[in-house]
C-alpha cells in the first residue's frame, strides 16, 4: 500500500508545485515606479493601447480574450508615444507580467 502511495504522493506534490510555477513574476520596486510613471504618464491611452505598450500591465490574454476584455469604442485616437513614455517602457519591465 505504502509502496503505490509514494508515487501518487510525488506526482501530487509535483502537480501542486507546478501550478504556481511561473505564474509570479518579480519585478524590481525600479521597474514598480517606472510602470506607476508610465501609467500616469500615458493618461491619453485607453487600455488596449497601453497594452501593446507594455503588456506586463495585464493579463497574458488582455489583447486576444474580447469576451472578458473588450475594447472601450473602436474610434479613440491613438496618442503620440513621447520620448518619454518610451523610457518609461524601456525602464519598467514591460515584458514581466506583473506580480499577483
Amino acid at each position: 500500500m505504502a509502496r503505490r502511495l509514494l508515487p501518487l504522493a510525488l506526482l501530487a506534490a509535483l502537480a501542486i508545485g507546478g501550478c504556481s510555477y511561473g505564474t509570479k513574476a518579480d519585478i524590481t520596486p525600479e521597474q514598480r515606479e517606472a510602470r506607476a510613471e508610465l501609467v500616469q504618464a500615458a493618461k491619453g491611452f485607453d487600455d488596449h493601447e497601453l497594452s501593446r505598450l507594455c503588456r506586463g500591465l495585464y493579463p497574458s490574454d488582455f489583447l486576444t480574450n474580447e469576451d472578458d476584455y473588450p475594447r472601450e469604442d473602436e474610434d479613440h485616437r491613438t496618442p503620440a508615444e513621447t520620448d518619454e513614455i518610451r523610457a518609461l517602457v524601456a525602464r519598467a519591465g514591460c515584458d514581466v507580467p506583473s506580480p499577483k
